[in-house]
């Protein structure tokens, strides 16, 4: 993950997802009382009737498994189908909108498409009996376990490793944590960002347990002992209890002025340099001509492409940034297929955007054609010929060294420009953690809102699949670093980033091994 301060929800493309996933279950709900709700009404004071969420629940999973193009790689068909009638088996009495959601969410998510992510009804309002809680610390979540990073609870320090809270294994709460957010194929690193990074843990401990404070904690310490502790709920304004000086780790790095919001940063006396490629946008292009003409012109031999939290945007943008790095012309995408031969014309044309299945129309033409099972679609001429080969840039083109860091927010285009440099680019070493996007490719191209219409509930849907250029990739994995980093509880605190120190490290041992200076 990225060291800066952390940025609000709204500034990456895909916190709109995780906004929506942040639903309630009640394990035992109690005698509430079913009212009968209308679509995108004010949801305050009402419940969802079992008859409307079995319906929908009903819809939702038959879409699944006529039409989105991700069912049954990762999950089989019959696993599918018995969480489904699990899941039914639960909705035995009334509702809140956020306990429905996320009931449904392990489907969701057993899916293993990360872009599909469950949404609120137009007009939602919390319900009134629904109570969360902050709690007193943050977490850092790394395979499977989890630390203690910020905190507001003086029992606690940064760097204790929770085991338990209220008797429950942390594993456990993490495994429910992240069935409230799908991912792409059998990745965990987006997960593991979703409970550390955006609160996560705190939701499942909200959502899922509903549990109220205070909470009895089981932790260890960084001694080694292990010891209980309990801490309760606090204001947001309270300050942290243990207070880190943060680091700056560009602080001997030269700004250039040039870039604007993607920033190009160079290492004094040295031929290193590292830019910034967040999600994309029709203004990047401009900006990645500025910044490979400088980085000519300074004589750069040694790039890092800092491509974390890139989660995604259109992927024209993310060719023209290829066009500058890969070795040859190069192919942006390997594939694009339908599991229906028009999926804007099925029998769940009624629940989808009809907006939206026009933009489908101008950007993708469905070609009739079948094959290994797969309707194949081309892009419309407007769109561009992403699976033809994409010339070099005609200027300016880089051939040094490539650094790539890469981390479980790489997402959709992001991911699919990692696997592009991974199979284009020959000297590109990637560094970090297992980006969230697949390395075989993604379910998306065009995204639809299928509205439930009982509940009025919205599940971003993708209607296409587009397979990734890499050549062997690993099935259900992102694309894998050839350096792998762990962060520290310490690190997040203090902002430090060793992903970016690994690659001065790998550039500084790189020039004493062949005797060159990187000055």
């Amino acid at each position: 993950m990225k060291t800066t301060t952390k940025v609000p929800l709204q500034a990456f493309l895909f916190i709109a997802l995780l906004l929506v996933v942040l639903a309630g279950c009640n394990n035992q709900p109690g005698n509430k009382q079913s009212t009968d709700k209308t679509p995108g009404g004010d949801t305050s004071l009402q419940l969802l009737s079992e008859t409307n969420m079995k319906e929908d629940l009903s819809i939702l999973f038959t879409a699944f498994k006529d039409i989105h193009p991700a069912y049954g790689l990762y999950t089989p068909d019959d696993s599918m189908a018995n969480l489904y009638h699990r899941i039914a088996g639960t909705l035995q009495q009334p509702m809140s909108e956020d306990e429905f959601m996320t009931a449904i969410s392990p489907l969701v998510s057993a899916l293993k498409c990360g872009h599909t992510q469950v949404k609120h009804s137009a007009g939602y309002k919390p319900y009134t009996g629904d109570k969360t809680f902050r709690l007193p610390f943050k977490v850092l979540v790394q395979d499977n376990k989890a630390w203690v990073t910020y905190h507001q609870a003086k029992a606690l320090s940064t760097g204790d490793e929770l085991l338990s809270v209220n008797n429950i294994p942390v594993a456990a709460i993490i495994q429910h944590g992240g069935d409230l957010y799908a991912m792409d194929g059998n990745n965990h690193t987006f997960k593991e960002l979703f409970l550390s990074e955006y609160d996560g843990f705190e939701d499942a401990c909200n959502k899922y347990y509903r549990w109220k404070p205070p909470y009895n904690i089981r932790i260890r310490t960084k001694d080694g002992s292990e010891k209980s502790v309990t801490v309760d709920t606090v204001s947001s304004k309270m300050p942290l209890a243990e207070q880190m000086k943060e680091i700056d780790n560009y602080d001997t790095w030269v700004v250039s002025r040039k870039t604007g919001y993607l920033p190009l940063r160079y290492l004094p006396n040295a031929s290193v340099a590292c830019f910034e490629v967040h999600t994309y946008q029709y203004e990047d292009t401009a900006i990645y001509q500025k910044a490979f003409r400088e980085i000519h012109e300074k004589g750069i031999r040694n790039l890092i492409i800092d491509l974390r939290h890139n989660t995604g945007g259109d992927i024209r943008i993310a060719a023209k940034l290829v066009t500058y790095l890969a070795d040859a012309p190069f192919q942006m995408v390997g594939d694009v297929w339908s599991r229906v031969p028009d999926p804007t014309k099925t029998p769940f044309e009624r629940y989808f955007d009809h907006e939206i299945s026009g933009s489908f129309s101008q950007s993708f033409k469905p070609r009739n054609i079948k094959t290994d099972g797969h309707y194949q679609v081309a892009f419309q001429p407007v769109f561009g010929d992403l699976m033809g080969n994409t010339k070099l840039a005609s200027a300016d083109h880089y051939t040094g060294n490539l650094f790539v860091l890469i981390d479980g927010a790489t997402f959709s285009s992001g991911a699919h420009t990692a696997a592009a440099i991974k199979q284009h680019c020959r000297k590109a070493i990637f560094i970090g953690r297992e980006t969230g996007g697949g390395s075989e490719g993604c379910s998306g191209g065009t995204t639809q809102h299928l509205t439930l219409p009982h509940t009025g509930i919205q599940v971003d849907f993708p209607l296409l699949r587009l397979v990734s250029v890499l050549k062997h990739p690993v099935k259900g994995r992102g694309i894998l670093p050839d350096k792998t980093v762990h962060f520290t509880p310490a690190d997040i605190v203090t902002h430090n980033d060793p992903d970016l120190k690994a690659a001065i490290n790998m550039i500084d041992n790189s020039a004493l091994l062949s005797g060159k200076s990187i000055h």
